[in-house]
């Protein structure tokens, strides 16, 4: 899997051109066909729809990998948009809200909830550690952006995935707004909600690439707020 902008015209014509990077030998990445249709849920509540998709599928020039382009709105293995998710895990770490409080609010079912929740306390640790050495890696300023002890390992996490996307909104400077949930999918091409891939301790610490962060013209990839979803 490779992140990549939500914007379909931009993502085919950069990989006509050759400017997508294979994440495995850093490569030229083409076309090559697509993944098998899916449909994504969006939005919270009640008014909740389903979107149809078909992820583009590429391959590497140099070693001939096949990676499945997902765009940055999008998690691995989970049927929602990473917004809706990142919408639970705020109102779970800050509100303190219980799952099925949460799965009221966003409109899924409580197992479903419940389930992203374990899945991100279950790797908070480790979230927390890695990103916290990318904040120092990245961030041109990162002693002002370093958060505050939040208390529990979820808010540590959370509280260094917001510290990490504001330092790489002043690394591009006013012309990238990103979110923590932008940052954390691109940082880890799709995996940020899956707990067994934490737990095999991966890298990623590789070089940030601009493409992962960026869309067309140099603007996040996708400017959809997270904060402020639900309210007290």
């Amino acid at each position: 899997m490779l992140t990549v902008s939500h914007d379909s015209v931009v993502v085919e014509s950069n990989l006509l051109v050759g400017r997508v990077a294979c994440p495995d030998c850093g490569g030229r990445l083409r076309p090559w066909g697509w993944a098998r249709p899916r449909v994504i849920r969006e939005g919270l509540g009640t008014d909740w729809t389903g979107r149809a998709l078909r992820p583009r599928r590429s391959r590497c020039t140099a070693c001939r990998g096949t990676h499945v382009l997902l765009e940055v709105r999008l998690a691995v293995r989970r049927a929602d948009m990473a917004e809706v998710i990142a919408a639970a895990v705020e109102a779970k770490t800050v509100l303190g809200w219980g799952h099925r409080k949460v799965a009221a609010g966003c409109g899924r079912p409580v197992s479903t909830v419940r389930g992203w929740l374990r899945a991100f306390a279950t790797s908070a640790v480790v979230i927390g550690e890695r990103f916290t050495s990318l904040l120092v890696r990245d961030a041109p300023d990162a002693v002002v952006l370093w958060p505050k002890p939040a208390g529990t390992a979820g808010g540590e996490a959370l509280s260094v995935l917001m510290a990490y996307a504001e330092g790489l909104a002043r690394r591009f400077s006013a012309t990238v707004t990103v979110t923590w949930i932008q940052a954390g999918i691109a940082t880890t091409n799709g995996r940020l909600f899956c707990s067994s891939w934490w737990a095999a301790a991966p890298n990623t610490n590789r070089p940030l690439r601009q493409g992962v962060v960026g869309g067309k013209g140099g603007r996040s990839a996708c400017h959809i707020p997270v904060i402020g979803v639900f309210t007290v």
